[in-house]
């Protein structure tokens, strides 16, 4: 406060100097707004009190003269204006863009005559720097008003307006967000794959080049999503599949991920969070390929924004053991998930393994040559026998071997180039039916070979011949229902003069040598029985001739003999090597009228013709697999493994993998429940593993089939996946 000249210098205890009255003093205050429109809040002894303001005098009654903001009073100069309020927008607000109002008040503490100031408005950002130009406002009485165009920022601005000369100003921060926030997605490192080691280690990486590193379809990923704008709270991340013929699959429900603040956020995004995405779920109708995530959410301020469509690696392949030495079998999986197989080395130095659900050799013994598939038992406990029928030069042998490779029992035969083929495994008894045990029985492909039983648990001998063959046609398919077996055979060696091959099925419980009453089964000229299947009371049959594909089919006998029953073709021929029968009674066989093979169905018992599933398909020698749920799976002589549904003649997915044996009628794939490391069956899994032989390796494959078709009455070759080739064998339901 400055002079005034009317005679009186406010302030101190001076000549000519006056204290306010106590008339003239209020209540207690804090603030002048508290002492009303006229009165000023004081200082008096320590004490704030109301007092009344002084009356505003001409400015020429001021020396020296007050400065703009200043307002000449009786008490001297006096500060005009006493505050500047920003009224719009409010402290801590958010706006989303567009023009917007500034609004602030600026309160006149003596009114006068003199012009109003101009109020200065900016926008600062974080940085400093400015958030925009702000023009001159427009003022109504003591209200400022100026239009900002919010720039394109994502943060927190601060607005200030100010009266310089007095020293007034006030400051609201404004949370700016005009940009879309950003999404980014990142997943994490798949397990680490065990590199292969021929005979020892299966090679778990897919060899494909850009799939050394891919996720497999039963495994889970964990998704990071991040994001650059710190008022997002949660993503929702959603996965696209694989689709038919490489387009993309079905897109699956939005997984909602929480976003929080962190520290680890990476590259230095403000939030993050993550979800586990099971990679079973999504669509995969291929062997391999991407399936595409994406993240999407939005800010406080509404605005969407969507990171870009990431692509995630995922392949069927599970691993492929190499034995380096040729397999002519189809795998039997045991009671608890192991794969056992045998090699044909073609000099009687063939071996048998025993391999667990990662690929890893739990065993190997030197059994000699094995050329047919192996079988397994029942599981009594923890243990489960493993049949296997293996040559060496002259010598045969059928072992039963324990879980753990270790030998139970072994028949050793001596029969002029013996070579055994398929095994079957059924509880039997001897002689009227008494001592059933289990019991395994093989059948050669030499002239004079005899069925060979193996009784591990029997308490007399072990070691059984049963019923003469004359000579077998190939070392294919061997079926048991009861205490009977049924085979293929040649022809000549039951009837005298009868040239066609023929199928023969004896009595094992008898151990006698001549056929059960009403075989063998005379075929047409030329065929021969290479797949068997028997359902209720019937036989299934599909032959052929390797050197011509114009003859053969599929047939039907009772087991009691009789007729023999044409169901595919009609009339005329068409090699069928091997066949399968899924629920509903469903047929499922390749056939060859010509180089290129088709895939059939055929509705068995119902005089419906067959279908084609699948044109131009490759020669099908092996069985096709019949999954829960309806897919089938095919391996033709080329090496091309392909799923199907039965609604649809294009395949679902399809891999090509080294040529397998050709010409080999049991060269089948097989199917598998999903399994954790302790070969125990995953519960829940939509999940199977198909297995593969072809040439020296054994492939495991991840199926949208969680095993076998448990209703179906022949899913595969050899009925069930432990290769008993018993009906009476249950299919079980994968958990």
């Amino acid at each position: 406060m400055r002079g005034f000249m009317g005679g009186l210098v406010v302030l101190g205890l001076v000549a000519g100097c006056s204290v306010p009255s106590f008339e003239e003093l209020g209540l207690a205050c804090v603030a002048d707004e508290d002492c009303g429109p006229s009165g000023l809040c004081v200082a008096i002894d320590g004490q704030k009190l109301c007092r009344k303001k002084p009356d505003v005098v001409s400015p020429t009654q001021c020396s020296p003269a007050c400065l703009p903001a200043e307002a000449c009073t009786t008490d001297g100069c006096e500060r005009r204006f006493s505050a500047v309020e920003i009224r719009e927008p409010g402290n801590g607000v958010s706006v989303d863009g567009g023009t917007i109002p500034i609004v602030a008040e600026l309160t006149e503490q003596y009114v006068t005559e003199a012009e109003w100031p101009t109020l200065v408005f900016t926008a600062t950002r974080e940085d400093g720097s400015p958030a925009g130009a702000i023009p001159v406002p427009t003022r109504i009485g003591n209200t400022y008003t100026v239009q900002w165009t919010v720039p394109d920022l994502d943060e927190q601005v601060t607005v200030t307006a100010a009266y310089a000369e007095a020293n007034l100003r006030d400051t609201v921060l404004v949370d700016v967000d005009t940009v879309a926030p950003t999404f980014t997605i990142g997943f994490s490192n798949p397990p680490v794959r065990v590199p292969g080691r021929a005979g020892v280690q299966a090679e778990q990486k897919d060899p494909t080049a850009g799939y050394e590193d891919a996720f497999r379809r039963d495994e889970a990923v964990t998704v990071a999503v991040s994001s650059n704008d710190d008022t997002v709270t949660h993503a929702q991340l959603t996965v696209t599949g694989m689709g038919l013929g490489g387009i993309l699959g079905r897109t699956e429900i939005p997984i909602t991920v929480d976003l929080q603040r962190r520290a680890s956020c990476p590259s230095g995004q403000s939030v993050c969070g993550e979800r586990t995405v099971d990679l079973s779920v999504p669509e995969m109708s291929d062997f391999r390929g991407a399936m595409w995530f994406r993240a999407s959410g939005e800010d406080r301020a509404g605005h969407h924004g969507v990171s870009a469509d990431t692509p995630l690696w995922v392949t069927r392949w599970k691993w492929a053991f190499d034995a380096a030495v040729k397999i002519e079998g189809t795998p039997a999986i045991g009671n608890q998930g192991r794969i056992y197989f045998g090699t044909n080395s073609g000099t009687g130095n063939g071996n048998a393994y025993g391999v667990d659900v990662a690929g890893t050799r739990k065993w190997i013994i030197n059994s000699g040559d094995v050329i047919g598939s192996p079988a397994v038992g029942a599981l009594n406990g923890n243990e489960e026998y493993v049949y296997i029928a293996s040559s060496h030069g002259q010598n045969t042998a059928l072992y039963a071997l324990r879980a753990d490779g270790t030998e139970k029992a072994k028949c050793n035969r001596s029969l002029n180039g013996y070579k055994p083929g398929a095994i079957a495994v059924g509880n039997v008894g001897r002689g009227g039916g008494t001592d059933v045990v289990e019991t395994a029985a093989v059948v050669g492909n030499n002239l004079g070979s005899r069925i060979a039983l193996i009784r591990p648990d029997a308490t007399g001998l072990e070691c059984v011949d049963a019923g003469g063959v004359s000579s077998p046609s190939v070392a294919g398919a061997m079926v048991l229902k009861d205490g009977s077996v049924f085979y293929g055979v040649s022809g000549g060696g039951f009837s005298e003069g009868s040239p066609n091959p023929a199928l023969n099925s004896c009595d094992i419980l008898t151990e006698g040598d001549m056929p059960r009453e009403g075989w063998p089964q005379i075929f047409p000229a030329s065929v021969y029985v290479y797949g068997l299947a028997i359902v209720n009371d019937s036989v299934y049959a599909s032959a052929g001739n390797v050197g011509d594909s114009s003859v053969g089919g599929l047939f039907k006998i009772s087991v009691n003999g009789g007729n023999v029953e044409s169901l595919f073709p009609t009339s005329g021929g068409s090699r069928v090597f091997n066949f399968s029968i899924g629920s509903g009674g469903t047929a499922y066989f390749g056939t060859e009228t010509n180089p290129i093979g088709n895939l059939r169905s055929l509705q068995l018992g119902t005089g419906a013709p067959s279908a084609v599933m699948g044109w131009g398909v490759g020669i099908l020698r092996g069985a096709p697999v019949v999954g829960r749920g309806g897919n089938l799976y095919t391996v033709n002589t080329e090496g091309e493994v392909r799923a199907w549904t039965p609604s649809s003649t294009t395949p679902l997915w399809g891999t090509k993998i080294e040529p397998g044996a050709g010409k080999g009628t049991n060269i089948s794939p097989t199917l598998d429940c999903l399994r954790d490391a302790s070969g125990q069956a995953v519960v829940g899994s939509r999940l199977g593993v198909l297995y593969v032989t072809a040439d020296t390796k054994v492939y495991a494959f991840i199926v949208d089939s969680p095993g076998l078709d448990p209703d179906a009455p022949w899913p595969k070759y050899q009925h069930d996946a432990r290769n008993t080739g018993n009906p009476a064998t249950p299919i079980p339901r994968c958990p």
